[in-house]
Order: C-alpha cells, then structure tokens, then sequence
C-alpha cells in the first residue's frame, strides 16, 4: 500500500519503545508478577496489557457519487496506514478501583481529488479512553471519570442511550470512549438505581456537545430479564427517555428490544425541487423522534450465535423525502460547474448535517463463530436500508498464529446506486493487519 512502509517503520518503532519503556516502570513491573496480598489490606493488586495494531485499509469510491463529486466534499480517503496502541492499565485496593486506557495512533492516509491528484496526511494523536476512579462496596458504587457508560442489548443501534446511539458493536476494529462524568449506583434488592451526571461529550465521534446532562436509570433484575428505564435532561434543552428490556426463555435465546424518545439540536429537510429558496431548510430543534429497535439472538450447540435487528428510526426520511435530498444534490452538483461557490457548500450542508440514519427501517443479520474456540474467529453481517432498499455486507476473520500474535481481514461492500444510502459514497473496503499482544 502507498506509504505503508515509510509510515510505519520509523513509527512502529518508536511506539515499541514507547510500550517497552512503560513495560519498566513500577506499574508494569507489578502487573507481571500480578502481586496480590490477603494480610495487608494496603497492597494494591494491578494488572496491565498492551495490544499493538498495524493495519492498513484501501477504500473503493463511487465514482458517480452525487453528494460527493470527484470526492471535492467528503474528501474520503483511497488508502489509510494505522499503527494503533491500545494499553489498559487497572488497579484495585479494596473497594478502590482505579481504570486507564489510553491510546495512542498513527495513521497516514492517500487522497484523491479531481483536478488535484492525490494527496498525504499523517496524523498522530494520544486519547484517553477511559480513565476513571470508582469506590465499589456491597451494594453500593461511586464512579468519578471517563467512562464507557453504555448499555442495552442492541448492537445495530441504541435506542436507549442519549450519549450512544451507534457504540461500534458491529464494528470489530473500533475503539469507543467514554464520557466524563460522576456517577452513583445503589442496589436496593432486584432494583438498581444509577445517577449521574455527564461533564463533557465531544470525545465522541462523531464529536456531541451534550455536556451539562443529568440522568437517572433504574433497572430490575429477575431470574430470566432484565428491565430498564432512563430519562435524562441537558441545561437548556428537552428531555430524553427510553428503556430497554431482555428475556432469555432458555439457555439458547435472547430476545430484546429498546426504545427512546428524544429531540436533536436540528433536522434538516430538503425542499421540493423546483421550489424557491435553499435546497434544504433547517428546524431547531428537531421535532421529537421515537426509535425503536427489536432483537433475537440465538446460540447454538458448537457456540455459533445468530442475531436478528429491526430498527425503526423516525428521525430519517421517508422515501419521499429520500428521494427530494438526492434530486436536490443533484441540482447542487449541476449548479457547482458554473457557481462552485453555491454549489459546494449545499452538497457539504446535505453530508454533514444528514440524519443519523437517512432511512426510517433497518434490518440487522448478524452470524459468528463461537469467540471462546482458539485459532479462527469470524463474524459476517447483512445490513439492510428498508427505505431504499441498499445494503451492506461486512465479513470479519481473525487468525491466531502464535500466542502473542494474530492477523485479520476486514472486508465491506456496499450495494445501491449513488442515490441510495450506503450506496452514495463508497463500494467497497479492504483492511488487513496484525494484532500483537505485546505483554
């Protein structure tokens, strides 16, 4: 891949020291003998792991993209370069737990525009992912940090959650982050009340601005479900509410399901076209949407699971609607060949500020192997759009080769035309690389 090597060599060897050198200090050094200690209660026992990843994606563009002509608006990248150090740091003492887990990249990518030719980025970056102090005895729990607070058993969406909409549970490479805040949970019997309250969101991707949000859950716990409800409420802006439910009938099913109620910062619609004026008109807040997802889950004897979602999502368009905000980028895309300076920027306002999801129904299939089983793991989706009826097929496969190392491979194609959802920027992605679980 182009500019693999010249990325990857210099840096995969500074990051190596980097973990080797972290691999000396007295945390680790504690980690490796994992030292616990029954008699002094002031011993700290902590444990530590590093994963390097070097991969590298190639990326097929539509090239009839109508929202994204000579790839000049989402400037998409034709190849990407990642080395990606992932270290989970923990540390108990009683009922004080202490979690970090930062990560740190580097990432070269290749990009093509009409009438520029290609171009290089190279990027680093070190995020925290989590980071978080947490007091947990008997019944009770004090959380103050960075954390992942998700929830749900959803993987599609997340209907339930104001703060995760998309987790990245269909994604096997992603690496979600978590949300500041402080939070309480108490156990009272089968019921468990978490209040909390979110400081700062915008480590998020995409970035959110809901800081400023208190929440309360409650949840109740039998034998064979599991049943929850959330509100949550942002300074200055209207309440959110959901709730979540499972039941497992036997050792072999799962069903589920979730819900949530909530208004945007904005929706966008697109006009009629031939109607005078923008091509898309702006309401702030959006209305109240509902979304609902539906699930099964079942397992089988050797440890395969199949899963099935329905996700209904109110915040899309329908297929008028879909149909207007294609016909309006195209007029957008005409107009950019005499007046760029009109044209561009309404094909930039139709992809940035999209729904979450373009269409209202949702069809999730989702089959892998038993991740227990050493040596092969693998998983193949099926995501179907109802609405306009693209898709998207993803198979994932990763190989064990020794104890401290394994490859995988990727693999996405899209099906639809340019004015279809998952059809309208890309065709296809391949990503292949290398896990190595350094210590």
């Amino acid at each position: 891949m182009t500019g693999l090597a010249s990325l990857l060599v210099p840096r995969l060897i500074s990051r190596l020291v980097w973990g080797l050198t972290l691999a000396s200090t007295p945390w680790f050094a504690m980690a490796q003998t994992q030292a616990e200690s029954t008699e002094d209660d002031n011993t700290w026992t902590t444990s530590a792991n590093l994963e390097a990843w070097v991969y590298g994606t190639r990326n097929t563009l539509a090239d009839d993209a109508v929202l994204n002509p000579g790839n000049r608006i989402a400037r998409l990248s034709h190849s990407t370069a990642w080395f990606d150090g992932r270290l989970n740091l923990r540390a108990e003492n009683g009922p004080m737990q202490l979690l970090a887990t930062p990560r740190l990249t580097e990432q070269q990518n290749q990009m093509t525009r009409s009438g520029v030719g290609d171009a290089f980025t190279r990027t680093g970056a070190g995020r925290l992912g989590q980071g978080f102090v947490r007091y947990k005895a008997a019944d009770t729990a004090l959380t103050l940090g960075r954390e992942l607070f998700v929830w749900g058993p959803g993987n599609f969406r997340s209907p339930s959650s104001p703060f995760y909409f998309d987790a990245g549970r269909t994604n096997p490479l992603a690496a979600t982050p978590g949300i500041d805040l402080v939070r309480a949970t108490q156990a009272l019997g089968s019921v468990r009340v978490t209040a909390a309250h979110v400081f700062a969101t915008t480590q998020l991707q995409p970035a959110q601005d809901q800081a400023h949000t208190s929440l309360l859950k409650i949840d109740q716990q039998g034998s064979s479900h599991l049943v929850s409800l959330i509100v949550s409420q942002q300074r200055g802006a209207r309440p959110f509410a959901g709730a979540f439910a499972q039941f497992t009938p036997d050792d072999a099913w799962l069903l589920y399901g979730e819900m949530g109620s909530s208004r945007q910062p904005y929706a966008m619609t697109p006009n009629e076209p031939g109607t005078p004026g923008p091509f898309y008109r702006f309401e702030q807040p959006a209305p109240r949407t509902v979304n609902a997802l539906l699930g099964a889950s079942y397992t089988l004897e050797n440890g395969h699971t199949l899963v099935a979602e329905y996700l209904h999502n109110t915040g899309g368009y329908r297929p008028d609607q879909l149909s207007n905000y294609f016909a309006q980028a195209r007029h957008a895309a005409a107009l950019a060949q005499t007046q760029p300076a009109v044209g561009y920027p309404a094909l930039g306002q139709a992809l940035g500020a999209a729904p979450r999801l373009l269409g209202r129904d949702y069809v999730w299939l989702n089959w892998q192997s038993n991740p227990q089983e050493p040596g092969l793991y693998w998983r193949a989706g099926w995501t179907q759009n109802i609405t306009d009826r693209s898709g998207q097929a993803t198979v994932y496969l990763e190989k064990n080769f020794v104890p401290k190392l394994s490859g995988f491979v990727a693999i996405t194609a899209n099906r639809g035309s340019a004015q279809t959802e998952y059809g309208m920027l890309w065709r296809s992605s391949v990503t292949a690389g290398v896990k190595w679980f350094v210590f």
